[in-house]
Formats: structure tokens, C-alpha cells, sequence
């Protein structure tokens, strides 16, 4: 008898012996490794915990919002963008605490603007690289929290906050996947651009709205954002606006191709900020994914499926329910209503594919 054939037979409860059949009085329930979906459910409460620590000598606020629930929970650690503070992105932290995963918002060392800044430190003394030792300071104190369960670790960024989440993540272990938002991955090629040479750099200049320091500039002067997001083997997920004028999507476009496991999901009509709407649903979708899987590990094998070369995948968060499927072969265009809030769109040279999700 043929293995199939025999598990064919099996699961109708029948076997066969000697040639002679019989049948099992109770049918036996199939077993499955496949975890039970969680239902994400955002109507719970959660308490407003503050924290001190010490980071490269300085005394350094953090702010948790951690579920009112017994046991250990996920964690997610946010980083803030420039000249902001834990507030920054502050309904995507309420949503996902009171979906049940604590968060952890640290203020950077100098890194707000605020005229009553909660951490110490001196904006002209912070830079990228000093947000960066902040952040493994912070994941060090944060994941030894009694609430926090440290087989599930996540990071969570803005804007220079999503550039210093992605460069911590290439050097620190245990971090179970990245969630940025419109990462500032451009940063290192804007400031050479704006300064060609190190020597015309000012002592002290102002970047939207923050008074920083050249130490700013010489710690990323030479840094290329893009070079080690290969090394990153932990899923990502980017949200960028299409209309960002501050990190235009493109830089996101560009880490996407040097990322192994990621996905980006467009922003339409948006900017750089989340409105408080959009800041709740990513909240949720955040949620989804840290309980249920970041489930897009299977990109590589829609482009295997694909076969052709110079593809790249992307996800797209409609403001509205109507998308345009653009099919570069013949330039034609069509609207089409779908009821489903995303779409993934896979790209090659001539052609796009685009499904509803």
C-alpha cells in the first residue's frame, strides 16, 4: 500500500489488516502545528508608568503605557523623531497598549526641541549616533521589565527615530521585527548634499525647528544608511507618505531593495505625519502582526513565482477605496472599487501585479 494511500485511509478512520477492514469506533482529530489566529480587541486599558535611566551620562525620561493584564506582554520600544518627545505618534502607543503589547517611549538625550525638555542633554550635543546608544540603553532597561516578555521584543520609529531603530537593530539581538515610519534613511545623503564639505559646516544651524550642533553632521557625514539593512534578519515594516517632502518615499524605496524581509505600505495622499486616524489603524495592524506573524515573509517567493529579475513588492494603504492597477506593457489604466483595504503590488520592468489583501 502506497504511503498516500494509507493516510488516505487513516483519516477516514479506516485501516487495513491482513487484508481485512475494520473501522475505529471514535474518529481521531488531526493535529496541527498552525497557531490559532488572535482576534485583535482594542477596548482594553492600560496604566501610564514613568521611568528614569542613565545613558552616556545623562538622565534620560521614559513613559510606558503598559495593558492592565496579569502576565508578561510584547513589548515595543519607540523612538521618537527629531526635536519630538515620547508624545510623537502617541494614538499608535495608545492603540497597541490597549490592544494588550506594552510600549515603552523614551525621550533622546537633547533630542527635543521642547522649551521643557524631560530628558538631559543639549540639542546641539545630540546626534544620530548618540540616539543610537540611547535606544540600546533603553532596550536593555525596557526588556527587563516585569511585564515585558523578552522572547517578544519589537522596535518602533519616526522619522530620525526610525533611522536610529533600524541602525540599533543591525547591532543589537533578541529584537523580533522593526515597524518604521517614514525613516529617515536619506538623512546622511541630505547633509552632504547640503554641506559638500566638512569644513563649511557651522558651529551650531538650524534643522526644522531644532537648534543642533556639527557633531550632528560629522557623526553621519560619512555613514551610508543603506549598507547594512542586508544584514538585518528580522521582518520590517515601513509606512511612508507618497507626498513626504521632508524623507521623499523614494528613500524608502531604496532600503527596501537591501532589505531581506520587508514590506512598505504607502501612504497615500499623507505626508510626513500620521493623522491621529491613521496613527489608530496603524496601531491595530501593528497589533495584528505582532500576535498573529509578520506575514509577509513570502515576498522572495511571489518574485521566485514571478521569475523574472528586478522586481520589487510593495504594499499600499488606501486613504480611499479605489486604486489605480497602472500596467506598464501598454500604459493602460484602470479604476477599479474594491472593498479590501490594502493591495500588494508586485513589480518587475514591464509589468505590475496588484492584489487585494
Amino acid at each position: 500500500m502506497g504511503i498516500g494511500v494509507a493516510l488516505l485511509l487513516a483519516a477516514c478512520g479506516t485501516t487495513s489488516t491482513n487484508g481485512t477492514n475494520t473501522t475505529n469506533a471514535t474518529a481521531q482529530t488531526p493535529q496541527t502545528t498552525q497557531q490559532a489566529h488572535v482576534e485583535v480587541n482594542t477596548d482594553g486599558t492600560y496604566t501610564v508608568k514613568e521611568y528614569d535611566f542613565e545613558s552616556n551620562g545623562k538622565n534620560l525620561y521614559a513613559r510606558a503605557f503598559v495593558p492592565d493584564v496579569e502576565g508578561r506582554v510584547p513589548l515595543v520600544i519607540f523612538s521618537h523623531g527629531l526635536g519630538a518627545n515620547v508624545e510623537h505618534e502617541e494614538e499608535v502607543q495608545k492603540t497597541l497598549a490597549k490592544a494588550g503589547i506594552a510600549v515603552f517611549s523614551l525621550e533622546f538625550a537633547g533630542g527635543s526641541s521642547s522649551s521643557s525638555p524631560m530628558s538631559e542633554g543639549l540639542t546641539t550635543d545630540m546626534s544620530v549616533l548618540t540616539e543610537v546608544q540611547n535606544l540600546k540603553d533603553a532596550i536593555r532597561i525596557a526588556s527587563g521589565m516585569e511585564y515585558a516578555d523578552p522572547q517578544k521584543i519589537y522596535l518602533m520609529g519616526s522619522s530620525q527615530g526610525g533611522l536610529v531603530t533600524a541602525l540599533t537593530a543591525e547591532e543589537v539581538t533578541n529584537i523580533q521585527g522593526l515597524f518604521l515610519f517614514y525613516p529617515a534613511f536619506s538623512l546622511p545623503d541630505d547633509i552632504r548634499s547640503s554641506f559638500p564639505k566638512l569644513d563649511e559646516v557651522p558651529e551650531t544651524f538650524n534643522l526644522l525647528g531644532t537648534k543642533i550642533g556639527k557633531k550632528y553632521i560629522t557623526d553621519i557625514y560619512n555613514m551610508d544608511a543603506y549598507a547594512n539593512l542586508d544584514k538585518l534578519a528580522i521582518p520590517v515594516h515601513i509606512y511612508h507618505g507618497k507626498d513626504d517632502n521632508i524623507v521623499p518615499i523614494t528613500a524608502s524605496q531604496k532600503a527596501m531593495k537591501r532589505l531581506k524581509d520587508a514590506r512598505l505600505t504607502t501612504l497615500e495622499d499623507t505626508g510626513h505625519a500620521l493623522a491621529p486616524e491613521q496613527q489608530a489603524q496603524i496601531g491595530f495592524e501593528i497589533a495584528d502582526e505582532i500576535y498573529n506573524g509578520m506575514k509577509w515573509r513570502g515576498i522572495e517567493n511571489w518574485k521566485q513565482q514571478i521569475g523574472e529579475t528586478g522586481v520589487s513588492a510593495s504594499v499600499f494603504l488606501r486613504s480611499k477605496d479605489r486604486f489605480s492597477d497602472k500596467k506598464t506593457q501598454n500604459n493602460e489604466k484602470s479604476d477599479q472599487k474594491i472593498k479590501n483595504k490594502f493591495s500588494i503590488k508586485i513589480r518587475n520592468n514591464s509589468h505590475e501585479w496588484t492584489f487585494a489583501i
